[in-house]
């Protein structure tokens, strides 16, 4: 006779990946039990991308993760861009893709996202409880779930769907990661990622609101050098926006051996700026350096670059010297900055770092330490750029372990 408290599957967490395993388990006709410790289920996907939910990327590829690329692509295996956008649309989510490939609910609000697949979940049958935090997992012939108010629940099988340290004031903490540790994993100390960055240079709270296309790249002239194209915002601090965001996660794990240089490149469209500034000052040679740069550059920019490159503001650039040239393009070309910290976890979008990945089967995020359970999400060592690409991670390895599930 079959046990009526027995559940099939618990998922402890409901987030990204611990809703999509929810709804796919239940539809495939399991009793499912979703833990929330937070009132509310999707808080990190209410907040995404500036409470849009950039919920995948039309480009989206292994090669736009960190940690390990190897189970991103299997997990994309299974549940690839054309995979995830039918699966919204099938939920009833309008999607509409913006640049860079990147896809939003058509409603413009996170909402849509968050509250489509709740409604799934409670159609299919899945059971959740918010304000339940498990604080401890067992696994003897079942697995045994207790949470903080002393409840206990069995199942079949387990998920770990807790999510990360990152953004704490929307549920981020080190629950996971203790529970999957009790369960024998090991974990790779996490740091954020997607996160903006400090830096020495106090001038550049001169240029605090301004956002720039530029290229960023972290220690430059090395092999090891690593770019990233697109805005960044300048802050009383240092550097944020996308392009920062995407070099960030190598660069707080790089950050424990001292600083970290990094330059901004202002046009990186133009490969030779030298020749560039010397034909422009040809075409402008009565223009003061101040009236050079209108058009080129935003004006605070413009006023920081004179002064880093010593140049006299009231000189008409006809009086340039080819060493003042060299200045202003090496300057244009790789504006220096030495990071010194990143920002706060409460500020970090994502964690880098986390369950290691040579512990989980990458064809079905099973645990490959504890039979039965399933780690998903940011949970494990793996963090994608900015862009969709997490929330696309998060809701492939919930789909690729509801699959992987035996039925019963």
């Amino acid at each position: 006779m079959k046990d009526s408290s027995l559940y099939d599957v618990i998922i402890v967490g409901a987030g990204a990946s611990g809703l999509v395993c929810a709804l796919q388990c239940a539809r495939r006709g399991k009793k499912v039990l979703l833990l929330e410790k937070e009132r509310q289920a999707g808080r990190k996907i209410l907040v995404s991308g500036n409470g849009r939910c950039n919920l995948t990327n039309a480009y989206v590829c292994a090669s736009d993760y960190r940690g390990t690329p190897e189970l991103a692509a299997a997990v994309l295996n299974h549940y690839p861009f054309q995979t995830c956008l039918d699966f919204f649309h099938e939920l009833g989510v309008l999607t509409l893709q913006e640049g860079q490939g990147r896809v939003f609910p058509r409603t413009g609000k996170s909402t849509a996202v968050a509250e489509a697949l709740r409604l799934a979940c409670a159609e299919a049958g899945v059971e959740l409880k918010t304000e339940s935090e498990a604080v401890k997992i067992e696994k003897k012939k079942y697995f045994c779930v207790k949470l903080q108010t002393g409840e206990t629940f069995t199942s079949k099988y387990a998920v770990l769907a807790c999510g990360s340290k990152a953004y704490p004031q929307a549920g981020g903490t080190e629950s996971g990661y203790k529970l999957a540790a009790s369960l024998g994993h090991h974990i790779i100390s996490p740091t954020p990622a997607l996160c903006a960055l400090n830096v020495k240079e106090k001038a550049v709270a001169r240029l605090q609101g301004i956002r720039v296309q530029v290229r960023v790249t972290v220690w430059p002239q090395t092999p090891q050098a690593l770019t990233s194209e697109g805005e960044v915002l300048f802050t009383a601090y240092g550097l944020s926006g996308p392009a920062v965001l995407n070099v960030s996660g190598p660069v707080g794990k790089a950050l424990s051996g001292g600083s970290v240089p990094l330059t901004l490149d202002f046009f990186p469209d133009i490969s030779d700026k030298e020749s560039f500034l010397k034909e422009r000052a040809a075409h402008f040679p009565a223009r003061t350096a101040k009236e050079f740069f209108a058009g080129l550059l935003h004006e605070n920019i413009a006023n920081l670059l004179i002064d880093f490159a010593g140049i006299k503001k009231s000189a008409p650039v006809s009086s340039w010297t080819e060493n003042t040239r060299k200045n202003v393009a090496k300057t244009l070309g790789a504006w220096p900055f030495t990071v010194t910290a990143l920002r706060p976890w409460t500020e970090a979008m994502a964690a880098a770092g986390g369950v290691n990945c040579a512990e989980i089967n990458y064809n079905t995020c099973e645990s490959l330490r504890c039979r039965g359970l399933y780690i998903l999400g940011e949970l494990l060592n793996v963090d994608g750029r900015s862009g969709g690409f997490n929330l696309h991670f998060a809701w492939g390895c919930g789909y690729t372990a509801a699959a992987a599930m035996p039925e019963e």
